[in-house]
């Protein structure tokens, strides 16, 4: 009866064991899809500025503004976030805090208003 026992135990455990390395490697997996998701809408966004800057290139004032808009952007993106994640301190503290999905939501976050800017750099271009 104790070797039964036993055995159950053992079963348990190991199933444990397998379904905890079973989530770390699709938690993993979702962090690097909304990375690579975030990284492709970079990609177009800063095509985009480029675009943007070289169909202007011979207007210094609209040169300068459009540069004082990124800045303007990027800042109130670095505020958006310390809204979302008001606890974080640094990347290397991130998961003490947040646990394991941080990244995923990081870079959901990034995306998000990476789009938003693709959205108005679109605007931008057509109204040129």
């Amino acid at each position: 009866m104790e070797g039964l026992f036993f055995m159950k135990r053992i079963i348990t455990f190991l199933i444990f064991n397998c379904s905890l390395l079973i989530f770390s490697q699709v938690q993993a997996e979702m962090n690097d899809r909304a990375y690579e998701s975030y990284y492709q809408s970079y990609k177009v966004k800063d095509s985009l500025v480029n675009e943007i800057l070289m169909i202007n290139k011979n207007d210094s004032t609209f040169i300068n503004n459009f540069e004082a808009s990124e800045k303007l952007w990027n800042a109130f993106v670095d505020e958006q976030f310390k809204i979302i994640f008001p606890e974080y301190e640094s990347w290397e503290t991130r998961r003490e805090i947040y646990g394991s999905q941080f990244d995923m939501r990081y870079y959901q976050f990034l995306k998000l208003y990476c789009d938003l800017r693709i959205s108005t750099l679109f605007d931008i271009k057509e109204n040129n």
